[in-house]
């Protein structure tokens, strides 16, 4: 396989009775572009591996027990080929018509761009839960304990990254959980990386998959590990290489 301009990554949990659509409508929504579909099994224990590979996705990584969105993109973004690479929620909350902004973006001199929710440009198609909606936003203000910057939006499930700084970001993240979205940025701050946030139009899919308390307290444990990592340097040799 040639080398794909864009590599697309999706983590799936669970997703047999989708995922097939998905890639499908990520390959409509960029005709003429070379696109590569990697999609991460994380863990699943159904047929998302053989709906993946039977819709035709170029890459299939199968994790062999559930480790968190955080590991399943980590796998694929360590995996990928392109020049561009994109991770975005396999139930599509986000129309796959979208990822052409966030390309835009980086061949305009981003490393990383980030969908926000909360960009003025954004809109909602249908809106999340008051109770999720509320706990991410409170969410987004404990993360200043690790941020220096104050993003809009740092839980938004459609980014972009040029394949160095994907390269540079996901050797060196760790968490496995939803907060690796802010490990991400942090790092991304570390390494001195050029990021934009790009609005969105969201689509919200309430993910049965997901038990939002457990994941709200994880997701909080996570970022105090973040930071004491940090602190601790544990994140050894911040430094980009450039290919």
């Amino acid at each position: 396989m040639r080398p794909a301009a864009i590599s697309v990554i999706l983590p799936a949990y669970r997703a047999s009775s989708v995922v097939a659509t998905t890639v499908a409508r990520i390959r409509s929504a960029m005709p003429g572009k070379e696109v590569e579909i990697i999609v991460v099994d994380d863990g699943s224990g159904d047929d998302t591996d053989l709906a993946a590979s039977r819709a035709g996705a170029d890459q299939v990584i199968k994790l062999q027990e559930n480790r968190g969105k955080g590991a399943a993109v980590r796998a694929g973004m360590l995996n990928a080929v392109g020049s561009h690479f994109v991770f975005t929620d396999v139930d599509l909350a986000y129309d796959p018509s979208q990822i052409p902004a966030l390309i835009d973006a980086l061949e305009s001199g981003a490393d990383v761009a980030l969908g926000s929710r909360r960009h003025p440009h954004s809109s909602e198609i249908t809106s999340a839960p008051a109770l999720r909606e509320r706990g991410s936003r409170i969410f987004n203000q404990f993360t200043r304990l690790v941020l220096r910057s104050s993003y809009l939006d740092t839980q938004c499930g459609l980014k972009g990254f040029t394949a160095d700084a994907a390269h540079a970001i996901f050797t060196r993240t760790k968490v496995d959980g939803f907060a690796f979205d802010v490990e991400v940025l942090h790092l991304a701050e570390k390494l001195s990386l050029k990021t934009t946030e790009v609005p969105v139009i969201l689509d919200h899919i309430e993910q049965t998959t997901v038990r939002f308390i457990p994941q709200a307290t994880r997701m909080l444990w996570d970022v105090l590990k973040i930071r004491m990592w940090s602190a601790l340097g544990r994140y050894p040799d911040l430094t980009l290489r450039r290919g």
